[in-house]
Parts: C-alpha cells; sequence; structure tokens
C-alpha cells in the first residue's frame, strides 16, 4: 500500500496525475476523510486500495496494518508559504482557518507567515516522521527528475508523466521576488522545514547520481 502525503503546495496535485494514470481506479483521493491517526478506520478504505493520495498527517495510516510505502513531496519552505499566500489570494477557501484569518484580518504576507498552522507546516504534515521513513521523497523545484526517480523504484511505466498544475499564472520566475528581510523572516519561522528540505534534497541528488 502506497501512501502518499500531499502538503499543500508541493506539486501534490501535479503529481495525483501521474499517481491515476498508473494505478487508475486503484487510487484512492482522501481529502476530507481521514486526516489525521485518531481519525483513522480500516473499514474508510475503499476496497481494492493500492494508493493513498491526499492531506493527512503522514502517520494517519500508520495502523492500517499493511505493508506501507510512504511517499512525499517537499519545497523549500520560503516558496511554499508564499505559494500558498498568493492561492489563497486567488482561489479563497473560507474552510480554512488560515484563509479566513488572511483575508478577515487582511493579512500581509509576514503577518500570515507568523500564522502558527503556517509555521513549519511541512514537517507538521510529515508528522515528525525522519527522511529515512519515506521510500520516495519528491523535490517540487526538481519535478520531472523526481518523477524519474520514483518511475524506477516503483517500476511505474516509462511514459508515466504528470503535466505542471495548480500554480500561481501570475508568477514568472522560478522563485518569488521577495525583500532580503522577508525572505530571512520567513526562512526563521520555517526552520524545521528547512532541515528536513536539505536533508531530501540530498537524498535525491544520492539516488539522482546512483541511477547514473
Amino acid at each position: 500500500m502506497i501512501i502518499s502525503v500531499h502538503v499543500p503546495k508541493c506539486a501534490g496535485t501535479s503529481f495525483r496525475h501521474a499517481l491515476r494514470e498508473y494505478y487508475g481506479e486503484g487510487l484512492w483521493l482522501n481529502y476530507g476523510t481521514i486526516f489525521n491517526r485518531e481519525q483513522f478506520r480500516a473499514d474508510l478504505v475503499p476496497a481494492g486500495t493500492v494508493c493513498i493520495h491526499g492531506h493527512f498527517f503522514a502517520d494517519a495510516f500508520d495502523d492500517l496494518g499493511l505493508n506501507r510505502r510512504l511517499i512525499t513531496w517537499v519545497r523549500h519552505p520560503v516558496d511554499r508559504l508564499v505559494s500558498n499566500y498568493y492561492h489563497f489570494l486567488r482561489s479563497p477557501d473560507m474552510r480554512d482557518d488560515c484563509c479566513r484569518a488572511l483575508y478577515e484580518k487582511k493579512l500581509n504576507l509576514r503577518q500570515f507567515a507568523e500564522l502558527d498552522w503556517m509555521r513549519n507546516e511541512a514537517t507538521r504534515y510529515l508528522a515528525n516522521k525522519a527522511v529515512a521513513d519515506f521510500e520516495f521523497i519528491g523535490i517540487a523545484e526538481r519535478f520531472n527528475e523526481s518523477l524519474r526517480v520514483f518511475v524506477q523504484k516503483f517500476g511505474c511505466p516509462s511514459e508515466v508523466a504528470a503535466p505542471f498544475v495548480n500554480i500561481n499564472p501570475e508568477r514568472t520566475t522560478p522563485n518569488y521576488d521577495l525583500t532580503k528581510e522577508d525572505y530571512q523572516y520567513i526562512l526563521e519561522l520555517n526552520a524545521n522545514d528547512l532541515t528536513w528540505y536539505e536533508q531530501a534534497m540530498a537524498r535525491l541528488d544520492l539516488n539522482v547520481s546512483t541511477a547514473g
């Protein structure tokens, strides 16, 4: 059973297309049914599921009782947070507490970054698990390269591909244009995410060099 944790704004929507192409009806998109370990019930997982993908904590299916293969994607924490900010401005979701706070309090970027849930959001979703606990970790900024590693590791057909979707249409550069002060401020608020991201990046480098 593949457990694919979709950390918000880390290429999970794009990756979902590849998973659907490969696993077909065996893919269960879990957005809103089971979010954490306390909510887990085995009977909620559809029969025939071979891959679960969605927004949920990485330990949500630790009690599933099957051979679980944990995977995820991560992104540089500054770009992830800024992308989240502009995503809510572009497509507001008032079911989300942070989105409501953004609009109700008219938060600027720094104020949005200071929200508790926005700080180290990736490592929160990853439930304090280590990089070594994941069989595959994709890097959003190296999407195609990461996808090739996934294809090799999981025996997918080489033609499996995914469009890069759910991106900010107004952004014309790989990284958001921030002042040095804003960049450093947001980075300091997400030190745990940065450490995890750098470790994942180093592992991808190793996987790519070994494959080459």
